[in-house]
């Protein structure tokens, strides 16, 4: 989502498939077809820019995701890395045009990198590859896996990363530098993993920590010199949460449950989240704040995103229907 309140994601006919899906974007009110590579089985709205340009993955007739972006002519999707027996990711487009993900040459390897997209100057029908680089100081850097997650319109990224040298998988920032030099996150003390999930434009990363049993706790980590790491607290009567999309105002939307003691992370089952607010040092659950006239029939209310106004997107069910859904903040 924009910050202009225009969404981007996939439908599908009752009762298709993930691979029989079509990218959308709904704006002003209205909803219409992004289009499909040619040949193409499916395709995913992903992310879309203040300028409207959308970028999202799909395939080109035999199932395996690539990655493209809307051109000036409607329908037309430019596949802006070609990547023959490969999968591509775009996770980000930038008002620069930049597109961000990751992708791996082999659908039956393990050798994922991260990368940059960036306009070819000379050729707007092409794009320039900037890979991200993986965690230094490992032994064997063949080891090292490096996953961005998220970016921001100044370049930067977050997401994971693993090596010989770290037990499981830290959360890993990427600066916007020209060697986009990299950065282990860390964890809570005592904590054994983390991942990061959120990035705002300030360069602010949300997402969780590990404890060692495998049990999340919601974390920021600052935009200061150090990535300052704070604990978010869950709902009252819970004692887990994870942090996911993080907005220019520090408000961040995620979920809160509840596991009870012993339990971990291998044997908890599923818990009962609840989806969660904070923001102006509290936290709030979000279906508690709907506007009970215009959210009338709606459960289940889950935004993957939220923008610099407020407004979040996701799903829902409306009257025992899966829907996606646009929340906007009331007047104060």
């Amino acid at each position: 989502m924009n910050d202009r309140g225009d969404v981007v994601g996939y439908c599908a006919p009752a009762g298709a498939n993930y691979f029989n899906t079509t990218a959308f974007v709904w704006r002003n009110g209205a909803m219409s077809a992004v289009g499909k590579l040619t040949g193409g089985n499916y395709s995913l709205g992903v992310a879309i820019n203040s300028l409207g340009v959308i970028t999202g993955d799909g395939d080109t007739g035999d199932f395996r995701p690539q990655s493209w972006v809307t051109t000036t002519t409607p329908g037309v999707l430019l596949n802006i890395f070609p990547n023959n027996g490969g999968n591509t990711r775009a996770l980000f487009i930038g008002d620069n045009g930049m597109i961000g993900g990751y992708y791996t040459k082999s659908l039956g390897g393990s050798s994922w990198k991260g990368a940059i997209w960036t306009p070819d100057p000379k050729d707007p029908r092409k794009y320039r590859t900037t890979d991200l680089p993986v965690l230094p100081g490992a032994i064997n850097p063949k080891s090292s896996i490096s996953i961005p997650a998220v970016f921001n319109q100044s370049g930067q990224a977050a997401g994971y990363a693993s090596s010989d040298r770290i037990i499981g998988q830290h959360a890993a920032f990427w600066n916007n530098d020209a060697a986009h030099s990299m950065v282990d996150l860390g964890v809570l003390p005592g904590d054994q993993g983390s991942y990061a999930h959120g990035m705002n434009d300030f360069g602010q990363v949300a997402g969780e920590s590990l404890t060692p049993v495998g049990l999340p706790r919601a974390v920021v980590w600052n935009n200061d010199a150090a990535h300052t790491l704070s604990e978010l607290p869950p709902l009252a009567g819970d004692n887990y949460a994870i942090a996911g999309p993080i907005n220019n105002a520090g408000h961040v939307l995620g979920v809160s449950f509840y596991e009870p003691p012993g339990m971990t992370a291998f044997n908890a089952g599923i818990p009962a989240y609840r989806v969660v607010l904070w923001r102006d040092g509290g936290v709030f659950e979000l279906q508690t704040l709907v506007d009970p006239a215009t959210g009338a029939g709606w459960t289940n209310i889950s935004p993957n995103a939220i923008n610099n106004l407020g407004q979040m997107a996701g799903s829902g069910v409306f009257n025992g229907q899966a829907r996606a859904i646009l929340l906007t903040p009331l007047p104060q």
